[in-house]
C-alpha cells in the first residue's frame, strides 16, 4: 500500500511524476485552480480534449504548472450526470495509465461539483487511485517487479479534508482486502489448492489476531459434512473447511459469512468444456473475500463479530467422484439427488449454511461463483443478491451502491421451489431446465438456512473480461468492500 494523503492544497505545486485532474464537460473549468484550469482551457478549446467519461489526455510539462512532470486529464463527462462511481472509475482509468507508465508518485485533484457531498468525492477519488494500483506478476519467468505505487497525494483545492482523512483507515484496509482477493482469485490452482488455501488463512489469522479452526477431512467426516466431502473425493486433494472468528469486545451484533471455495472445478464427471475450465481456478472467490473481509475487519476494529465459514475442495473426475444418480445425506439430514456434479458449490455451501443457522447469528450472508445464468443475466459487472431478509438485502445493495460495486436483487420465487423436487431424495441439485438458475439455486441453498436472517450473493461481477477503470483482466476483488461497508455501520 502506497502512503497515501488527503490535502486541501490545490496540487499545482504537486512535484511527483503525474497530476490526474478530472474534468467536466461544458463550463465547469473555472473551478480548478487557476494555472491548472489554463491548460485544460486551451486544449479543449484546441478540440483536442472533449472531457467526455474516462477520456485521456497525458499532458508533459505543462505551462503554468510548475511540480508534475506529467498532468493527466481525465473527462467526468456531464457534471449534472457525474455520480461517485463515475469519479472512482475515471480516477482509476487515470491512475492505471500512471501505474502502467511505472510512474511511483501520483497526485489526484478531487473534482470540485455541487450535486456531491465533497467529502465522498475525496473518497471516491481516493479508492479510484487505490484500486487502480494493482499488478500480479507472481508467475512471470523473469520475476519482474511489480509496478507499484509509492505515494498517492489527494488535493481538494480549499475543502476540509477532516472526514475523508478520518476514513483513509477504511479506505486503505478495503483496498488492500480487495487487492488480496484479487491476488489469491489469480493463483493457479495448481498452487492455491484446499490445504495450501487453509495454511494460508491460518498466517492471516495469526498476523490479525483471528481465531482460526481448520476441520480436516477426518474432522469433516465426525462433523456430519458428507456434502463437502463428496464434491471433494474426485480430488486427490483434500478438502478443508475453515472456521474463522473475528471478536471485539461489547460486540452487539453476530455475523456469520459463509463463502465457497472450490480451488478448481472441472466440473466433476459432468465434465465442463476445454474453454470453460480456463478460469475456473476462480472459483473460490466467495472463500477469498470471506477472509480479506475478516482480515479487513480486524484492521478497522469493526465494532460486530464475526464468523467465517469457508468450504475449501477440488471438484475433479476420477473413479472416486460422486456421480450423477447419486444421493447424498447432507449435514442438516435432507438428502440431495445429484443430477449434474457441476452443481457443486451448492452442496458444499449446504452444509456450511447448515452450520451458520446453528450459531445464532443476527445473519448470514454466503458468497459464491455460484451460477453462469447470474453472468448471463446481469453480465461481469453486476453481482446478483437475494434472501430471507429484506432489510439485510437492501442494506447489502446499498453497500454496494455506496462503494461502487454493483448488486441486484433477483426474487425467490415460490413456484419455482417445485423445480427443486426429488423422486428418490428431499431435493435435487439442479432443475434440468435451463430458465431462472440463479433463483432455483438460491431457493436450493434456502433449503438449509432454517430460520435465520440469510441473503445469498451470485459473485457474477468477480471476474472482469476485460481491463477496465481501476480493474486489470482477471478478478475484480469485489466483495470486501462491500461487505466492510455494511459491517462498519
Amino acid at each position: 500500500m502506497p502512503t497515501v494523503d488527503i490535502s486541501s492544497a490545490n496540487g499545482k505545486d504537486f512535484a511527483g511524476d503525474a497530476l490526474i485532474v478530472p474534468v467536466f464537460s461544458g463550463r465547469e473549468r473555472h473551478r480548478l485552480p487557476l494555472s491548472v484550469s489554463k491548460v485544460a482551457r486551451a486544449v479543449m478549446d484546441e478540440q483536442d480534449f472533449k472531457a467526455d467519461y474516462q477520456e485521456l489526455v497525458p499532458l508533459h510539462h505543462p505551462n503554468g504548472v510548475k511540480g508534475a512532470r506529467w498532468m493527466i486529464l481525465v473527462g467526468l463527462g456531464d457534471e449534472e450526470q457525474v455520480t461517485l462511481n463515475k469519479i472512482r472509475k475515471a480516477v482509476g482509468t487515470a491512475a492505471r495509465h500512471c501505474l502502467k507508465k511505472g510512474w511511483k508518485d501520483i497526485g489526484v485533484l478531487a473534482p470540485s461539483t455541487v450535486s456531491l457531498d465533497h467529502d465522498a468525492v475525496q473518497i471516491a477519488a481516493t479508492e479510484g487511485a487505490l484500486l487502480a494500483d494493482y499488478e500480479f506478476t507472481a508467475f512471470k519467468g523473469a520475476k519482474p517487479e511489480a509496478k507499484k505505487f509509492r505515494n498517492v497525494e489527494v488535493f481538494t483545492n480549499g475543502d476540509d479534508t477532516r472526514k475523508a482523512r478520518r476514513h483513509l483507515p477504511i479506505i486503505q484496509a478495503g483496498v488492500t482486502a480487495c487487492h488480496r482477493v484479487r491476488e489469491l482469485s489469480s493463483t493457479p490452482a495448481g498452487h492455491l489448492y484446499p490445504e495450501t488455501f487453509a495454511v494460508e488463512a491460518q498466517k492471516l489469522a495469526k498476523q490479525h489476531k483471528l481465531h482460526c479452526e481448520v476441520l480436516d477431512e477426518k474432522a469433516l467426516a465426525e462433523g456430519g459434512f458428507r456434502s463437502v466431502l463428496a464434491v471433494g473425493q474426485g480430488s486427490s486433494k483434500g478438502p478443508r473447511v475453515v472456521k474463522l472468528e473475528y471478536k471485539p469486545k461489547d460486540a452487539k451484533r453476530h455475523i456469520v459469512l459463509v463463502g465457497k471455495g472450490v480451488c478448481f472445478d472441472s466440473g466433476g464427471l459432468s465434465l465442463k468444456d476445454a474453454s470453460s475450465m480456463e478460469t475456473m481456478k476462480d472459483d473460490m472467490t466467495g472463500a477469498a473475500i470471506v477472509l480479506a473481509t475478516l482480515v479487513a475487519a480486524a484492521q478497522v476494529e469493526a465494532p460486530v463479530r464475526i464468523t467465517g465459514l469457508m468450504g475449501l475442495v477440488e471438484n475433479m473426475p476420477d473413479g472416486n467422484s460422486y456421480r450423477p444418480g447419486d444421493v447424498l445425506h447432507s449435514r442438516s439430514g435432507k438428502t440431495v439427488e445429484v443430477l449434474n456434479t457441476d452443481a457443486e458449490g451448492r452442496l458444499v455451501l449446504s452444509d456450511l449454511l447448515h452450520w451458520a443457522s446453528e450459531m445464532g447469528a443476527d445473519h448470514v450472508v454466503d458468497l459464491a461463483t455460484l451460477t453462469g445464468a447470474a453472468l448471463i443475466a446481469l453480465g461481469d459487472g453486476v453481482n446478483a443478491v437475494m434472501g430471507t431478509d429484506q432489510k439485510l438485502v437492501e442494506r447489502l445493495i446499498q453497500a454496494g451502491g455506496t462503494t461502487g460495486e454493483h448488486i441486484w436483487q433477483l426474487p425467490l420465487v415460490e413456484e419455482y421451489r417445485d423445480l427443486l423436487k426429488s423422486p428418490l431424495a428431499d431435493l435435487k441439485n439442479i432443475t434440468g431446465i435451463r430458465w431462472g438458475g440463479t433463483i432455483t439455486a438460491g431457493l436450493f441453498l434456502r433449503e438449509f438456512v432454517g430460520n435465520a436472517s440469510w441473503a445469498h450473493v451470485d459473485l457474477a461481477g468477480c471476474w472482469s473480461s476485460k481491463e477496465r477503470d481501476y480493474r486489470p483482466f482477471g478478478p475484480s476483488g469485489e466483495g470486501p468492500r462491500f461487505l466492510l461497508d455494511w459491517l462498519v455501520d
